[in-house]
């Protein structure tokens, strides 16, 4: 009476099926988390173009963008009334979100006025005039996001710089994916009149 043979995998062949899993993970994992990233900065430029929208809308109507004292979009309640130039202002930034401990605790997109007041009303505290920027004043605007490597660059400054014939033009400002996925620098979009720099930088 014969045996029937028995078929099983030899400790080899599990080890080379291990070592496919493990290549086929390695190679999966980094182009999953990069896809996720992409979108990330896909989204981000999506919302900074929605928010430009409505800033530039509301200067046709009252010929100067919106003052907005906490540099903070979420806090630009004159573009959702009295008129409503966008739904929501209520916009996160994702990138400033995963780092942690901001400062405030509100995670939205910045946004920088580039106009000088030269008498502002009492209480008004305008970054322009801040920066002393009178050189450079204009009816224009800087929105921002803190970028993949979630660390604010100040990218509002690339107008200024470039402006001022200074240092790199705020170049090392602007977030480069060129440069890696995860590299340093801001993702930014500018509208209105403001000369010398991109509309988007950093997507």
């Amino acid at each position: 009476m014969h045996k029937k043979a028995t078929f099983g995998f030899t400790l080899i062949e599990l080890l080379i099926v291990v070592a496919i899993i493990g290549i086929l993970a390695a190679i999966a994992v980094p182009n999953f988390l990069n896809a996720q990233l992409r979108a990330r900065v896909a989204r981000t430029n999506a919302d900074l173009k929605a928010l430009g929208t409505a800033l530039d809308t509301y200067l046709l109507d009252n010929n100067n963008h919106p003052n907005n004292y906490s540099h903070l979009t979420v806090d630009l309640i004159s573009l959702t009334t009295p008129v409503s130039y966008i739904s929501s202002v209520d916009f996160r930034d994702i990138f400033k979100a995963e780092q942690g401990n901001t400062g405030n605790n509100k995670e939205s997109y910045l946004y920088f006025n580039y106009l000088y007041t030269a008498n502002p009303p009492s209480g008004w505290n305008t970054w322009m005039n801040n920066i002393g920027g009178q050189d450079l004043s204009t009816k224009g605007y800087c929105l921002a996001s803190w970028g993949p490597d979630r660390t604010q660059n100040a990218i509002e400054w690339v107008y200024i710089q470039t402006g001022r014939n200074t240092g790199d033009h705020g170049h090392s400002r602007i977030y480069a994916p060129s440069n890696g996925l995860i590299s340093a620098g801001d993702i930014g979009r500018w509208g209105g009149n403001v000369p010398g720099v991109p509309i988007v930088a950093g997507g």
